[in-house]
C-alpha cells in the first residue's frame, strides 16, 4: 500500500508545482474597465456627431438640388415663351411643380429684368429659394440668361433692330474718324 500512497502523494505534489509554475490568472482591474468604457463612450459620441453632420449635409444637398431644378424649370418656361419675363417677387410655386408636394417648406421664385448693351435683348434673372426667414439659411439658386426683349414683337424684328443699331454704330464711328482725321492734319476735307 505504500507504493499507492507514495504515487498519490507524488502526483499531488507535482500538481501543486504545476499550479505554482503557471502564471496567476489576471482579471481586469477597475481602472481598466473604466478606461475601456470611456473610450467606447467617446467613440460613440463622435460617430453620432458624424452621423448628424452627414444627415444635415444630405438635407442641404437635397434642398439645393430642388432649388436648381425649380430655377432651371422656371427659366425654361420663360425661354420657351410659356411665361412672359415680367418682374415678380416672392411668387409661390404650385404644388404640382414641386418634387415633393408634401414638403412643409414652400418654395418661392423671383424674376428680375435688366437692360443689356445689346439692343433687343434683356437679362432675365430667376431666383428660387425656400420660403424661410434669412436666419434659417434657406437654399437658394439664381440663373441669369439673355432673352429677346418681350417688348419687341418677334425675333426677326429684334434681329433687324440689332443689325440696324450695329450699322448705325459703325457709321457713327467711321464718320467720327473722318472728322478726326481732317482736324489732325489741320486741313479741310474735300
Amino acid at each position: 500500500m505504500r507504493g499507492a500512497d507514495q504515487r498519490s502523494t507524488t502526483s499531488l505534489s507535482s500538481g501543486r508545482r504545476r499550479l505554482r509554475n503557471r502564471p496567476p490568472r489576471r482579471a481586469f482591474s477597475l481602472l481598466e474597465v473604466i478606461l475601456a468604457l470611456t473610450i467606447l463612450g467617446v467613440s460613440l459620441a463622435v460617430l453620432g456627431e458624424m452621423t448628424r453632420w452627414g444627415l444635415r449635409n444630405a438635407e442641404y444637398a437635397r434642398d439645393m438640388t430642388q432649388a436648381q431644378l425649380l430655377c432651371e424649370s422656371k427659366m425654361s418656361e420663360i425661354v420657351a415663351g410659356m411665361v412672359l419675363p415680367e418682374p415678380v417677387t416672392g411668387a409661390p410655386f404650385a404644388a404640382e411643380d414641386l418634387i415633393d408636394p408634401d414638403d412643409p417648406v414652400g418654395w418661392v421664385y423671383s424674376i428680375e429684368l435688366a437692360e443689356t448693351d445689346q439692343p433687343g435683348l434683356v437679362a432675365v434673372a430667376v431666383t428660387v429659394s425656400q420660403n424661410l426667414p434669412p436666419e434659417r439659411k434657406p437654399a437658394r439658386c439664381s440663373l441669369v440668361r439673355w432673352v429677346p426683349d418681350p417688348g419687341i414683337e418677334s425675333y426677326d424684328i429684334a434681329t433687324g433692330a440689332a443689325a440696324e443699331a450695329l450699322q448705325t454704330q459703325q457709321n457713327a464711328s467711321s464718320s467720327g474718324s473722318r472728322s478726326l482725321g481732317g482736324s489732325d492734319t489741320g486741313g479741310t476735307t474735300p
